[in-house]
This record gives C-alpha cells, sequence and structure tokens, in this order.
C-alpha cells in the first residue's frame, strides 16, 4: 500500500504542552503541508476535510482521547466509509484510554522517525487492531453526529469535572486519570452536605436497544466500544469484552454496597452479589437512548443534550489503528 500520510498535533494536550523542537522540524522536513497543528475543532474538520480530497490514507494523531475523537468524528463526515484513513496514534493526553486499548504506547521524536523507517519499508500497517467508534446522535438534526469511545453521564460529568480541575490534572498520571476521578468522586459520599445530592442522581429514561424505555434516577451511567481499559480496570459484564458492540455500566440512585462495588470494578472484578443486585446493570447493546437534562461526557468532552435532552447511542464505523 502506498501511504500519504500526515499528522494532527494537539498543541494543547498535556504531554505537548512543552515544546519538542526535534519533533517538530522532524515533522516538519518529512510531511510538510500534512504536519499540522491545528487550535480549534473547526480547524479539525476543515483538514481533515482536505486529507480527503488529497487521499490521504494515513493520519498520525498526537494527542489525548479527545483529540482522537475530534478527528475520528471529521473523518466520519469527510471521508467516504471504503476509504477510511488508517490512524497511528501518539498519546499525548491527560487520559489515553484508547491508545492503551490497542496496545500503543509510543509518542514523541522516536515514534515519529521509527513510523517514517516503516513507511519507507512498506511494513508500516503490517499490525493493525480494529476497533468501532462509539456514535453519538441528535434528535436535533442540525446537530451533526460525533465519534468516540468512552461515554458518561450522571456522576461521570460530575467527576469529569473534578477532574479537570488542578489537583488532578497535575498530580495523577493520564493512565491513573479516570481512576483517580472516580475515587475523587466517591469521596463526596463522604460529606454530609454533598452525599444526598450525588446519591440521588440523575433523572433519565434509558432504553437499551428495543427493550422499554426505564424511567429512574440515575446516579452513574457509562457505555464504551472500547475492549480494555487502564492497570485492570473494566466497570462492565454481561458480554465478552471483545464483543464489537457497546458496553454498558447503568448504576441506580441510592446503589447499595457502592464503595465495595467500586473497588471491585476498578479492579477488573465483579462478584456475584453485583451481578445479581438490580441496583446495577451491564451489558451489550447496539443501540442506546439516553434522555437526561444534563451534559454528558465523550472522550473528557461535555456534550449537551439539546432541546430534546435526548442523545442516541449506537456503534460507529471500524476504524483501522496501527500498531509500532
Amino acid at each position: 500500500m502506498n501511504q500519504k500520510i500526515a499528522l494532527i498535533k494537539n498543541p494543547t494536550s498535556r504531554l505537548n504542552a512543552k515544546e519538542d523542537l526535534d519533533f517538530s522540524q522532524f515533522a516538519k522536513e518529512w510531511l510538510g503541508d500534512y504536519y499540522c497543528v491545528p487550535t480549534s475543532i473547526q480547524e479539525v474538520m476543515d483538514v481533515v476535510a482536505q486529507f480527503a480530497k488529497e487521499n490521504v490514507n494515513c493520519i498520525i494523531v498526537d494527542g489525548g482521547d479527545g483529540t482522537i475523537s475530534r478527528v475520528m468524528t471529521a473523518i466520519y463526515h469527510s471521508y467516504d466509509f471504503n476509504k477510511m484513513p488508517y490512524l497511528v496514534i501518539l498519546p499525548s493526553g491527560n487520559t489515553n484510554l484508547i491508545a492503551k486499548d490497542i496496545g500503543f504506547g509510543v509518542r514523541g521524536f522516536p515514534a515519529l522517525q521509527r513510523i517514517k523507517i516503516l513507511s519507507e519499508r512498506n511494513r508500516l500497517i503490517n499490525s493493525v487492531q480494529h476497533r468501532h467508534a462509539l456514535k453519538i446522535e441528535w434528535l436535533d438534526a442540525s446537530k451533526p453526529a460525533v465519534l468516540g469511545m468512552f461515554q458518561g453521564a450522571a456522576a461521570f460529568t460530575r467527576a469529569i469535572n473534578i477532574a479537570h480541575g488542578p489537583t488532578i490534572l497535575k498530580n495523577f498520571p493520564h493512565d491513573w486519570a479516570v481512576g483517580a476521578t472516580i475515587i475523587t468522586a466517591l469521596l463526596k459520599l463522604f460529606f454530609p452536605q454533598t452525599r444526598g445530592n450525588w446519591l440521588q442522581g440523575e433523572f433519565c429514561n434509558i432504553q437499551i436497544d428495543s427493550q422499554k424505555m426505564q424511567q429512574e434516577h440515575t446516579f452513574l451511567f457509562l457505555a464504551t466500544t472500547l475492549q480494555s481499559m487502564s492497570n485492570g480496570m473494566w466497570p462492565f459484564w454481561g458480554g465478552n469484552s471483545r464483543d464489537q458492540r457497546l458496553h454498558y455500566l447503568n448504576v441506580k440512585a441510592y446503589p447499595p454496597r457502592l464503595i465495595a462495588a467500586c473497588f471491585s470494578l476498578l479492579r477488573g472484578k465483579v462478584p456475584n452479589w453485583l451481578r445479581q443486585n438490580p441496583a446495577y446493570q451491564s451489558g451489550i447493546a447496539q443501540k442506546i437512548v439516553l434522555n437526561i437534562n444534563q451534559e454528558i461526557i465523550l472522550d473528557g468532552e461535555h456534550f449537551d443534550t439539546g432541546e430534546k435532552q435526548t442523545v442516541v447511542l449506537s456503534v460507529g464505523p471500524e476504524f483501522s489503528f496501527v500498531r509500532l
């Protein structure tokens, strides 16, 4: 395969905050105008649209999960599905769940050198991992669909607001950021002034595939198309982790034994009492309709649910991720 390669770098990603002059100079000399450092979502959309016109078939993404989500979204809106480019991830964000899942941990100048060598030897796409994106659509047709891989709502939205503060950003390594976020959120349950407000959850309607719509207060809702998470965390059950559909977790308001449940799930363990407790529901689905009067989170980024307060989560297109 003749590779036409481009690179999109997020200059504000955590590990890109300090400029790497060797990286920048090498990228400019090698890729020329195909080395792009967009500073807004619209710029990402524009450069990817140009890549599609020029038949770029491999895009290096230097950033975290949020950056990858934006690039996948731009690809979805610009490329034909049968001409989707390969993605090479240089994990440089605060959270790098996607890079961890596909087994890619190389970044910076050494990674760029290696990619160039493999490309010149026609060996760049010898090892590829495939993952479907998680697609979010709104009932309001004027809002374009977005793609990502890890979505959360209710307590997760509140927890992300904590995670974006300086305490976690500065003191926790990126691969523990999600776990640290959940632990920090749990600490809120020990304070009387926040315990009741958090445990009562958010009122929402949830429909899993063709099942009847559930109306309830939800403490925590998660959905993903990832097949693994950092450090053994895996808060899902009810299906094989390699399943290509959505893995979801719905924790109802005032869940019993919440601390014990979180301690188990953060270690990837699901005891029988947890599986059998109706307050904790998990499984796999092709489509989930979520109606909630609160922002949701997709790969660390906030999205409102529109005038009708409803989003549809579904299995998006399959992407091919290059492993070095």
